[in-house]
């Protein structure tokens, strides 16, 4: 592995031994980084996809790091629902939900693309390592602890392509937190969107 490589792994482990996370919190974090690390391969091509996600509405980068491995970045402004441990004393009763600007991150690894192109479908399913980052909200009825909340899990998902159009979905629990320390798990994080390719 290169120097770099090494020197972002090493800033990883000291920002978590002095994090205020509580300890599963990092040892979903190790578990997922070490997951996706022993599935790290030699560089293979793959298809880098410029998207834009019109139901969560997003811009997305997806670029090749491995056989069929994968990192996403999106970043858009966006839709979520509370996350109860974060919310303060002061937050409204019934749905809460906001609308802010977000960026998630995934590093994905496909499988069964080879049984799928044998029947001549393009689709692909994924299992992946996510991150999420929301920043201070533009509009809702969530009051947070602070203007920021992360959240970190492992995610199961599928990719279907027609032509220039991309229906994705996944599922997965993650842990989410904040900046105080506060945080808790949301056993099932579901997204769903609709994409237009742009290259």
């Amino acid at each position: 592995m290169s120097a770099q490589f090494n020197k972002v792994l090493k800033q990883i482990f000291d920002y978590l031994a002095l994090s205020s996370l509580s300890s599963i919190g990092k040892k979903i974090i190790l578990v997922g980084g070490f997951a996706f690390l022993l599935n790290y391969s030699s560089f293979g091509q793959t298809e880098k996809e410029l998207r834009l996600n019109l139901i969560n509405p997003g811009i997305v980068w997806e670029n090749p790091i491995g056989t069929n491995k994968t990192i996403e970045l999106n970043l858009g402004i966006g839709y979520n629902g509370s996350y109860p441990e974060l919310n303060t004393e002061y937050g409204e009763n019934g749905f809460q939900g906001q609308l802010a600007p977000f960026l998630d991150v995934q590093a994905r690894s496909y499988y069964n693309i080879r049984k799928i192109a044998e029947n001549g479908r393009r689709s692909r399913n994924f299992i992946a390592l996510r991150y999420l980052f929301y920043g201070p909200r533009i509009a809702g009825n969530v009051r947070t602890n602070e203007n920021y909340s992360m959240a970190v899990g492992p995610t199961w998902g599928f990719k279907k392509v027609y032509e220039k159009w991309t229906v994705l979905g996944s599922l997965g629990p993650i842990y989410y937190f904040d900046l105080t320390g506060t945080g808790g798990i949301f056993p099932i994080n579901f997204e769903f969107n609709l994409g237009y390719r742009l290259k």
